[in-house]
């Protein structure tokens, strides 16, 4: 993020915001940030992956292919059962200045407004909206996960179980999306009792197995590429591939 406005009173006078009306703004994102607090339910609704930025390890949802197109977005309604958190705070964020973390507004976002069409930032007396507090609050409860999360991830990376997703899997889906990484299981059992524990202590372990429990979603990326399609067109064969399974629900809103 470019550029972002730092939350405060003084460098949000004279400017306003608009709440997203739905969520749209995240319809060409791929990869949604997840933290380990979400690891209870977003393992069973979509596929998990490990992407590297800026040299560290992140924790993300594949919701799509291709890169621009989420498939779990669709006229501005998530068709998923679980809906990362990530959605609800948008264009909030927390920027991590050395040990410290700033929440910022996203400049980019299309949501800023120079002038008072929107809502305020702060009343007069430089408290926070209601809006705002209640976004910053979930904010810095997420923030304390993410740095959970970010030290699990390191333990990973440090014991080298970390694998790309196969490039099988990368064709049945059509997936043109690269980087994506998964947890070897054959050198996860193979650790030694040292490094084994070392992930025990950082809470590592419920993530590396949320994480391979998850590629059994990618059916529904499969089969909402047909449903919800961008640019790339899902396999013929999906059936073939994945298996029927009529357990399949999503809420299509027109």
């Amino acid at each position: 993020m470019s550029n972002p406005l730092a939350l405060s009173p003084k460098e949000c006078q004279g400017k306003t915001w608009h709440p997203p009306h739905d969520l749209s703004f995240a319809a060409h994102k791929a990869l949604i940030p997840l933290h380990a607090g979400e690891l209870a339910k977003a393992p069973t609704t979509m596929p998990l992956a490990l992407i590297k930025e800026n040299r560290e390890w992140r924790l993300v949802g594949v919701c799509g292919i291709e890169s621009g197109h989420n498939l779990f977005i669709k006229n501005g309604k998530w068709l998923g059962h679980y809906r990362p958190e990530w959605l609800s705070t948008y264009p909030f964020e927390i920027v991590t200045v050395g040990e410290k973390g700033l929440v910022t507004f996203n400049r980019n976002s299309g949501l800023l407004d120079e002038g008072d069409a929107g809502e305020s930032f702060f009343d007069e007396q430089g408290q926070m909206t209601e809006a705002v507090s209640a976004r910053v609050e979930a904010l810095k409860i997420s923030h304390r996960k993410h740095q959970a999360t970010q030290k699990a991830l390191s333990a990973l990376a440090k014991a080298n179980v970390i694998t790309p997703w196969p490039e099988a899997l990368h064709s049945q889906l059509g997936l043109s999306i690269d980087g994506l990484h998964m947890i070897d299981e054959k050198a996860l059992s193979q650790l030694d009792d040292e490094t084994f524990l070392n992930l025990r202590q950082a809470q590592a372990l419920p993530m590396a197995y949320a994480l391979n429990l998850s590629i059994q979603q990618t059916h529904l990326l499969a089969r909402l590429a047909r449903l919800n399609p961008g640019s790339v067109a899902a396999p013929e064969n999906l059936d073939e591939v994945f298996g029927e399974d009529d357990e399949l629900n999503f809420s299509f809103d027109d």
